[in-house]
């Protein structure tokens, strides 16, 4: 009979386990077609599971704004050795001849041993768990019912695992008078304490233990989906489906001319890959802890955002789900009831109330909130920098800002919602080709008194100089452009600029979500530069950078991109440049910028052309550096909004350098630059810490250009 009840349960837990399975895997299916490789390379895939999910190496990292989460890592790796036991249960309850105790004592102790162990470690963990959440607090991990309940749930799993064997052995102990197994002490303990009892109670308590265990197991097996802990289900297929590519802010192509495909505004319009994303989230908060919108008072957790997209998924396949349910009810409800006499005037009771019921499920459905817009708000949306800051954290490897930017697009193209200060960056873009509105004529103004080779005065050079909007346009920024020139014109670098050909990149554009602006923006700029057989190209500009790299090829445009802190480097290690070591700064730190560091993964060759300089004090870091870099605020289009909430972002960042002590703060994005300068102003402290591009400290510190190298002998025109 035991068995009976054992197989019956069983069965009904998976059977509804299954059917959970199988709604949340038909909610991801209605996502699009992800046109990214996601099966490619399994291998290496093969591998990323390995280290990522079983090995946990990135919930083991630390950052300067978490702490490894150790603990979890017990938990996790215990539970799998304790899924052994659980494998062991479910077998035996269904065939009570088969059970582990059939592997020979070599196999079997050893293994008891562990698993005995390791139940003993995790119920440690779980104590932990709920000190840490309960007196501890660790920011955005609180303590609440579903927090409650799932570490209830382990702890007591490993709980009953002591109550069944420790009665187990109580009761062997006390009728045969044997020795308590030496391969599972903790739960030889629990028998050694409670030996005396009668085998009728020990008996009785050993089945209270295990069917106790069993239904726990069983409820907990189907309340996780529902939980937070639907990451155990979701973690393992989204890191094997991660992008393993370089072009880390992988954003789509948008065809504009399906109308039904402009941006995210539903659910539906997500990939698959991003549905999967929403239930790979551990709530671990380190997206949210690493933001720098949410650590200066914005309307945007990372976290948040992904639980919103899941539940928006959830509620409506639900209610769909019902809808149709309802609807084959009725049919056969008013069939029946026209068979048996019933009629519109006299309705039979039940068809009433099903019609009731798909009534009151339209209006739920209708009154739900649109996603873009409405669960997800639009401030929360536009407070992105699209620093990545969130995705370098995530242990999942969720992609936060793609889902940010895909949302955007439907604000701007379809629900034509764009703040005013943006409406106007773009109208400057289409007219004058540049976020500021200054006239395109002059955008060469900055080298009037320069020797500076344009495209048609230096045919096909080794490397087109990429000046940018802001290198072009940028009083401060200016200064660093001709910083540059005075390096390459030194280090003997065949180069040209494009002069008025150049237009902006289209970055702005595509960070705020006007894809259609950008795709007329990189059109253009793409067949300008195989006009000229572009084949290098360096930039100063990190957006421009990302942009010509990763964006670019999307639209044909394949070619070789550098930033000029790469170039430099080159440079001073093939000896082309030699600097005089007497730079003009004391000691200097260094802010990395998002686009040059996490999305391009650049961050030594910055820092190897300081060294090169020769700063007296040398280079101090930064608390919040390299990958974990904080950002200046001017990312995903926001250099050209104002912040109405909270804190400024450059001014957050402004402090981290003024508590440094330095005398400078070297950058290499005209975007850094601008807003760290405008910080150190807002501070009063511009005369005493002095914002700098690395070209400029370069510049500072090798000799004006011998006027020889500044002549330079047009090249006989190419077949």
């Amino acid at each position: 009979m035991t068995q009976v009840i054992f197989i019956l349960l069983l069965a009904a837990s998976l059977a509804f386990f299954a059917r959970t399975i199988w709604f949340f895997g038909r909610a991801t299916a209605v996502g699009v077609a992800d046109p990214r490789p996601r099966l490619d390379d399994l291998p290496g895939r093969l591998m990323d599971v390995g280290i990522y999910f079983f090995g946990q190496k990135k919930v083991a990292e630390e950052g300067p704004q978490h702490r490894t989460s150790k603990h979890h890592l017990f938990i996790f790796w215990g539970f799998m050795i304790i899924t052994i036991a659980t494998v062991d249960i479910f077998i035996s309850g269904v065939i009570p001849s088969v059970s582990l105790a059939l592997l020979p004592d070599l196999i079997y102790q050893p293994l008891y041993l562990l698993i005995d162990l390791m139940n003993f470690v995790v119920l440690l963990m779980i104590v932990w768990a709920v000190t840490r959440r309960t007196i501890v607090k660790p920011r955005l991990i609180p303590w609440n019912l579903d927090a409650g309940l799932i570490l209830g749930a382990i702890g007591s799993l490993m709980v009953t695992h002591f109550i069944y064997h420790g009665y187990h052995i109580a009761g062997a102990l006390s009728a045969a008078g044997s020795e308590a197994p030496w391969f599972m002490p903790v739960s030889s303990f629990v028998g050694k304490a409670l030996a005396g009892i009668s085998p009728d109670a020990a008996s009785r308590g050993a089945a209270f233990g295990y069917w106790l265990h069993v239904l726990i197991l069983l409820t907990f097996l189907n309340y996780l989906p529902y939980s937070k802990h639907i990451h155990l289900l979701g973690a393992l297929p989204n890191i094997f489906a991660r992008n393993r590519s370089e072009r880390r802010l992988d954003l789509p192509k948008l065809n504009l001319e399906d109308e039904t495909q402009w941006g995210v505004g539903k659910f539906e319009q997500f990939s698959w890959k991003s549905l999967l994303d929403t239930y790979a989230c551990t709530e671990c908060a380190r997206c949210t802890n690493y933001c720098p919108a949410y650590n200066t008072g914005k309307n945007l957790s990372p976290m948040q955002l992904i639980h919103d997209i899941r539940y928006e998924m959830l509620d409506r396949i639900g209610l769909t789900d019902r809808k149709a349910e309802l609807e084959e009810q009725i049919a056969g409800l008013e069939e029946y009831a026209s068979s048996r006499g019933f009629d519109d005037a006299h309705p039979h009771p039940d068809l009433v109330f099903a019609r009731d019921e798909l009534a009151k499920t339209i209006a739920t459905t209708a009154a739900l909130p649109k996603l873009t817009g409405g669960r997800v708000q639009e401030d929360t949306l536009w407070a992105c920098t699209t620093c990545g800051a969130c995705q370098e954290v995530c242990p999942v490897f969720i992609e936060h800002p793609l889902k940010i930017i895909q949302m955007r697009q439907n604000l701007v193209l379809e629900q034509e919602k764009t703040p005013g200060e943006l409406q106007r960056t773009f109208r400057n873009m289409e007219r004058q080709s540049n976020p500021w509105g200054i006239a395109n004529d002059q955008r060469m103004d900055w080298a009037k008194d320069l020797n500076v080779p344009t495209i048609e005065e230096n045919p096909d050079p080794e490397y087109i100089l990429w000046v940018g909007c802001a290198g072009a346009f940028d009083a401060r920024i200016i200064k660093q452009t001709r910083a540059m020139v005075k390096i390459l014109d030194t280090a003997g670098v065949d180069y040209a600029v494009l002069g008025h050909q150049e237009g902006c990149t289209g970055d702005p554009a595509r960070r705020a979500g006007n894809e259609m602006l950008f795709q007329a923006l990189a059109e253009q700029n793409v067949e300008m530069l195989k006009s000229v057989n572009a084949k290098k190209v360096v930039t100063s500009c990190p957006h421009c950078l990302h942009t010509l790299r990763h964006d670019y090829p999307q639209f044909g445009g394949d070619f070789e991109v550098v930033h000029h802190t790469q170039l430099i480097d080159h440079l001073f290690k093939e000896g082309k440049l030699v600097s005089s070591g007497q730079s003009s700064v004391g000691t200097i730190t260094y802010h990395d910028s998002c686009y040059l560091g996490r999305w391009n993964r650049e961050f030594d060759a910055p820092r190897n052309v300081i060294e090169a300089v020769g700063a007296p004090g040398g280079l101090k870091e930064m608390t919040r550096t390299k990958k974990h870099g904080f950002c200046c605020g001017a990312g995903g289009g926001r250099m050209f909004m104002e912040e109405h909430d909270g804190e400024r972002v450059n001014l957050n960042r402004t402090d981290e350098v003024i508590a440094t002590g330095v005398s400078a703060v070297a950058v290499a994005c005209p975007f850094c630059n601008i807003m760290l300068t405008d910080g150190m102003k807002q501070r009063n402290v511009e005369d005493k810490i002095a914002v700098l591009d690395v070209a400029e400290l370069v510049a500072q510190s090798i000799p004006d250009v011998p006027v020889d190298r500044l002549v330079r002998k047009k090249k006989a025109p190419t077949a």
